[in-house]
């Protein structure tokens, strides 16, 4: 059973993008509005605050999964900075949103960052990722509602994390069938707490209208796919019934403002689907997030004297 917690915080609420560009609009009374046909410069953080995916910086793009946080991001704070992903290191930059621009201070000094090893070309691209934002670089809305940034001959645009996630829903044939459940975190006080749910031995069974966990399909919930992602409760059972019919699930095991027995809350909770990868999608409800796989699960075994390590299953 693997216990772990992660500090920071996870998206509890997805502002939600734009979509196709459009020249028109509906005001609450029906009437057409003009939608600006030219780019807006950003001039408050209040228009950009949040999550934002890299759909490409330099011609380069990467994956486009969210978990519910991007793959890789530029995340801007509210009272001033951007925390940033490209690779798989993150890092930040100090700076204000003014002016049309991301305005880093003169004199600032370097910001902390994680020191994984990615390997060459992937530490220089996402090293000058990090460099990109201290050049002050220009910002401005497209009419699609994505987000331009230039610096001298570099070029970066943004996706809303919502628009990203419409945009890379799997259909319910992907969905259908047993998913193995790898985690359980809950955002709770500022970070998020997790479970390990490699030794769950139920499956989460997604149907074309049902949910349910192996070994206790009497306690099925009743579901619609929704175009916004959401495999809706439409009846069937509730959180209380599912723990009633599976009981503890993993004897129990629980850490201190966690439980594995939250799993049910996922299910009957109508929650938001994302592909979180290849063969893995992330489910969440309120504060809860819940990541599936089909991939096997496998764990790092080492002999006594270290000397030889292999794969086995868990």
């Amino acid at each position: 059973m693997k216990l772990f917690m992660i500090s920071g915080s996870i998206v509890a609420g997805l502002l939600a993008g734009c979509g196709t560009a459009d020249t028109t609009a509906s005001s609450p009374a029906g009437t057409p509005v003009a939608v600006p046909e030219d780019p807006i410069p950003v001039t408050n953080v209040t228009q950009v605050q949040g999550d934002w995916q890299v759909l490409s910086f330099d011609g380069y793009e990467p994956p486009l999964y969210v978990h519910p946080q991007p793959y890789a991001f530029a995340s801007f704070a509210f009272n001033g900075g951007v925390g940033l992903r490209l690779e798989c290191n993150s890092s930040g930059a100090a700076g204000k949103v003014a002016d049309g621009r991301f305005n880093h201070p003169k004199g600032a000094g370097p910001q902390p960052q994680t020191v994984m090893s990615c390997g060459s070309e992937k530490n220089e691209r996402e090293a000058t990722y990090f460099a990109f934002f201290r050049k002050s670089p220009t910002m401005e809305i497209r009419p699609d509602g994505r987000l331009l940034m230039r610096a001298a001959d570099s070029e970066l645009l943004l996706a809303r994390v919502e628009e990203v996630r419409l945009q890379t829903l799997p259909t319910m044939n992907e969905m259908a069938g047993p998913w193995r459940a790898e985690g359980l975190m809950k955002a709770q006080d500022g970070g998020t707490r997790g479970i390990g749910l490699s030794e769950l031995a139920q499956r989460v069974v997604i149907g074309e209208t049902s949910l349910a966990l192996s070994g206790c399909d009497e306690a099925s919930v009743e579901t619609r796919y929704t175009e916004d992602g959401r495999l809706e409760r439409t009846g069937g059972a509730d959180a209380a019934e599912i723990r009633n019919a599976c009981g503890e699930l993993m004897g129990g095991h629980s850490m201190p403002g966690l439980s594995s027995t939250e799993l049910a809350d996922i299910l009957a909770g109508s929650p938001t689907i994302y592909r979180s990868g290849k063969d893995r999608i992330t489910m969440t409800s309120a504060n809860l997030v819940l990541d599936l796989t089909r991939e096997p699960c496998v764990m790092l075994n080492q002999s006594d004297d270290h000397s030889r390590i292999w794969e086995e299953p868990c």
